[in-house]
């Protein structure tokens, strides 16, 4: 795609929106965040007015939906038409899961800190497979975030 443009779901209590933030692929973290915190604040401040405001009601190639901030642990997203993936994030939490080198002190689990992530890809625009290396890009981002400042 030359232009990725990104819905994210926001909500201010009583109403969610999902303003788009136009050709992600092209702007960098800070910008990103800086839209971002714009969009959130139309919410908050103006709620029935952000119907209007810019990049609300547009849809975009992808979405973002993050229910972790409810407590909610995973969720399978719906894709709009026309986008091409829905990604959920879920809970960060921490898990007790296998403890890989065994350690020092013997122990056979570990407490790690995890969340789930989740993305629901329209196959007709999307192959699995793709979407599967995408999400492995996407947690190889996750657990290194040093990668996105390059």
């Amino acid at each position: 795609y030359d232009s990725v443009d990104v819905n994210v779901v926001v909500g201010n209590g009583s109403s969610l929106y999902s303003p788009v933030i136009k050709d992600v692929g092209r702007k960098g973290l800070m910008a990103v965040s800086e839209e971002f915190a714009r969009v959130s604040s139309v919410v908050e401040e103006e709620d029935a007015a952000a119907e209007g405001a810019e990049g609300f009601g547009d849809v975009g190639t992808f979405t973002v939906v993050n229910l972790g901030m409810f407590g909610i642990k995973s969720c399978a997203p719906i894709v709009r038409e026309p986008q091409a993936c829905a990604l959920a994030l879920g809970a960060i939490e921490n898990r007790i899961v296998p403890n890989d080198g065994g350690g020092e002190d013997g122990e056979i689990y570990k407490e790690s800190v995890m969340m789930t992530a989740t993305l629901s890809c329209d196959h007709r625009v999307v192959d699995g497979a793709v979407g599967a290396q995408w999400l492995a890009a996407f947690k190889n981002h996750v657990e290194n975030p040093v990668t996105l400042l390059l």
